[in-house]
C-alpha cells in the first residue's frame, strides 16, 4: 500500500513538471519579441499588403493582417520629422514589397 502511494505521488509529480515545461515552452513560441525576418531583403509579398508603425520608438513593418511586427528596422522614430512622426503613429499602409522598400528607404534618409 505505502508502494503504491510512492508511486502515485512520483507520478503527479512527474505530470506536474511535464505540463509546467509545456507552458514553458508554449510561451517561449509566442513571446512577442519573436520577429519573423532579421534582414529587410527577407520580407515576402504579402497578398494584405504591410502597415508601417512604431514599433518601441523605432519604425517596425507588420503585416496589414497581422499583431506581431515581422521586422522592426534601425531607424529611430526620434530621427524624423514631426510630419512622418504623426504619420508612423497612426501607421502607413503599403500595398506592394517595392512600395515598402520605397518607403523605408525615404524614412531612412
Amino acid at each position: 500500500m505505502k508502494r503504491r502511494v510512492l508511486k502515485l505521488l512520483a507520478l503527479g509529480a512527474i505530470f506536474t513538471v511535464a505540463v509546467i515545461m509545456g507552458s514553458a515552452a508554449l510561451a517561449q513560441l509566442y513571446e512577442v519579441r519573436d520577429y519573423t525576418v532579421t534582414h529587410m531583403s527577407d520580407i515576402a509579398d504579402h497578398p494584405a499588403g504591410y502597415l508601417v508603425r512604431n514599433t518601441d520608438g523605432y519604425i517596425g513593418v507588420y503585416y496589414q493582417d497581422g499583431r506581431r511586427p515581422i521586422f522592426i528596422t534601425e531607424i529611430p522614430m526620434a530621427s524624423l520629422g514631426e510630419y512622418d512622426r504623426n504619420e508612423i503613429k497612426q501607421g502607413i499602409s503599403v500595398a506592394t514589397r517595392q512600395e515598402l522598400i520605397q518607403l523605408l528607404e525615404d524614412l531612412g534618409r
